[in-house]
This record gives C-alpha cells, sequence and structure tokens, in this order.
C-alpha cells in the first residue's frame, strides 16, 4: 500500500518503496531528489536558500542546498543506497519576483546554481530538470518506479528518473 507523504517548504524526507512523496506550492525553492533505483531508496529536500556558509544563522538541514544534499546522502547510505548509483532530479527555482533593480539572479536562479554545483562535485548525475520560468509547481514522486509527476498550472508532466 502507497503512502503519501508531504514534504514542506524547508524540510525533507529519506523513504523507500512504496511511498509517495509530494512537494506542493514550489516557487524559488527548489526540490532536489536524490533517488538509487536499484534499492528503490530516496531522498526529497524542499531547499529555500542556496548556501548556508554566508548565514549568521544556523538553519536546519534541508533549509540551504549545501546541507541538504550532505544530509540527504548521509541519510541514504544509512538506509542502504550506494552513491555510485543515485541519480538526481532538480524541479523549481522560478523567478517569482522580480529584483528590485532587475539585474542579477533570483533566489531560484542561485538555489539552481548552487545545487548543479554540489551535484557535480559530489559526482551525482542531474536526470533531469523542471527549473525556471515565473510559475509554481507540485511533484509527487513514486519511490517503487522513480517517476516523478510535475504538475504545472494544471498541466502534468510525467517524467521517469
Amino acid at each position: 500500500m502507497q503512502i503519501m507523504i508531504e514534504v514542506g517548504m524547508g524540510k525533507g524526507i529519506v523513504a523507500s518503496a512504496p511511498q509517495v512523496v509530494s512537494c506542493l506550492g514550489i516557487g524559488s525553492c527548489v526540490v532536489i531528489i536524490l533517488y538509487d533505483a536499484k534499492r528503490r531508496i530516496g531522498g526529497v529536500a524542499h531547499i529555500m536558500l542556496p548556501d548556508s556558509n554566508s548565514l549568521h544563522n544556523h538553519y536546519p538541514p534541508y533549509q540551504c542546498a549545501d546541507t541538504a544534499i550532505a544530509t540527504l546522502l548521509r541519510r541514504l547510505r544509512s538506509m542502504g543506497a550506494a552513491q555510485q548509483d543515485v541519480v538526481a532530479r532538480m524541479i523549481g527555482g522560478a523567478r517569482m519576483f522580480a529584483c528590485s533593480n532587475g539585474s542579477g539572479p533570483g533566489i531560484g536562479e542561485q538555489n539552481i546554481g548552487s545545487l548543479r554545483q554540489i551535484l557535480g562535485r559530489e559526482q551525482i548525475p542531474l536526470s533531469g530538470e523542471e527549473v525556471g520560468g515565473s510559475y509554481g509547481r507540485n511533484i509527487e514522486f513514486y519511490l517503487d518506479s522513480g517517476r516523478v509527476i510535475v504538475t504545472t498550472a494544471g498541466e502534468k508532466e510525467d517524467v521517469e528518473l
């Protein structure tokens, strides 16, 4: 029996099949999915910020890209995932609000760039993405198959990891 688990903004989870993970209202945040298809174990983080190093306050681990990836990988390995079998999928990073002077990357673009850099450093292939734009998204991630359904403005894009 599939169990639906909702991951809110700044939160994350690592789970195994047959669970289904959903994230709603993804705007400038980026949802990162790490998935080991051989073992049907996956992790999802709803990331709000690109980097924890520039912050003076301590944030929970899933709020920032660098700490979220490290936490997901550690928890995936503890559940039996093999990092060489992990692939990533990235959703979100929209420009929901114009910058005050209209120049420079918005927080969504910064989140996307930070995640690309971290995934490259960790040698985790990015198997797919639905990023950018100026609209929100929702996702459902099926751990039994790796299937990700991205809903944007009433349309569905069905993507396999």
